[in-house]
């Protein structure tokens, strides 16, 4: 197979899952019952679709050199270091070339800048929790006086665990426990970070499906995530009844994570009515993901 083919094949893979497989990703049933399967399965498919656009480019701006997919990238990191990248470069080549270095530098600056901007503020919130809000010795949360019901994690190295005074008010302790364990599943599973990368797609390339969708639909996954963090440590009554109480109070801020988050009503069902099938469901996750990115990396290397 030339590389102009395995171009071709890369380039039809990236589309389609960013794509017709995103949008069926964002309506399948399946992921209610393994969400952390299922952002899995988002982080591949996302992972896949890049490796696939940038190896295309790759595969068309090295055909020149007629030496295989490794050996032509070879030959051009070695005419970039000997000072003449584009000796012998035709319109193919330099189209193919930039569409590869477009992808990773607008990327690569795009998940730095997103990254900066949101850990400083997390940071900024973090300082206004420490200087605003006194610790509640029982759950270890960081209450503040405020009247609204709210409950959040704000991300970091050292993460916050924050329910407001109207929460402490309106829930039982049994159900503010499990509200804490609920964060406590945000920061213990690094969810700030998972999401980092979603952040910024939507903005920078919310007219692509895949930059549209994943976003709201890891988002809720994670959600569903800390909820069975919280259902394996505390009452599953009290963690039902809490997200009921919880479900028309504020929203968190938006460098959070907040038990009032979306899709309450479909939380509540999963917890009511647990499937047996998470196992079974998580391990075939686990081989699509492993598809998704061998597959691409698989045709480069055999071209």
């Amino acid at each position: 197979m030339t590389l102009y083919a395995v171009a071709a094949v890369l380039a039809v893979m990236a589309v389609a899952l960013l794509g017709p497989c995103s949008t069926r990703l964002a309506r399948a049933g399946w992921v209610v019952r393994a969400p952390r399967a299922g952002v899995a399965v988002w982080q591949a498919l996302g992972v896949s679709a890049l490796v696939s656009g940038i190896g295309a480019g790759l595969c068309v701006a090295v055909e020149r050199y007629h030496d295989g997919f490794a050996g032509g990238l070879g030959r051009l990191v070695d005419g970039m270091t000997q000072g003449r990248p584009l000796a012998g470069l035709g319109l193919p080549d330099a189209l193919g070339l930039t569409l590869a270095a477009d992808l990773a530098i607008v990327l690569g600056f795009l998940l730095a800048a997103i990254t900066a901007r949101t850990a400083a503020s997390r940071a900024r919130h973090r300082r206004l929790v420490d200087l605003l809000s006194v610790r509640n010795e029982a759950t270890g949360a960081s209450v503040l006086d405020h009247p609204a019901a709210v409950a959040y994690c704000v991300p970091g190295f050292r993460p916050r665990i924050v329910v407001s005074a109207g929460a402490v008010a309106l829930l039982e302790p049994a159900e503010l426990t499990a509200v804490v364990a609920h964060e406590q599943g945000h920061a213990a599973e690094r969810h700030g970070l998972v999401m980092l990368p979603m952040v910024g797609l939507r903005k920078l390339f919310g007219f692509v499906p895949y930059a549209a969708l994943a976003r709201f639909s890891v988002g809720r996954l994670l959600e569903m995530a800390a909820d069975d963090y919280a259902a394996r440590r505390t009452d599953l009554g009290a963690l039902i009844s809490a997200l009921v109480s919880m479900a028309t109070a504020g929203a968190p801020p938006v460098c959070t994570f907040g038990v009032n988050g979306a899709a309450v009503t479909e939380r509540v069902d999963r917890l009511l009515h647990p499937s047996g099938t998470a196992r079974r469901v998580a391990v075939a996750a686990a081989v699509a993901c492993a598809a998704l990115v061998v597959v691409p990396v698989g045709l480069l290397l055999a071209a």
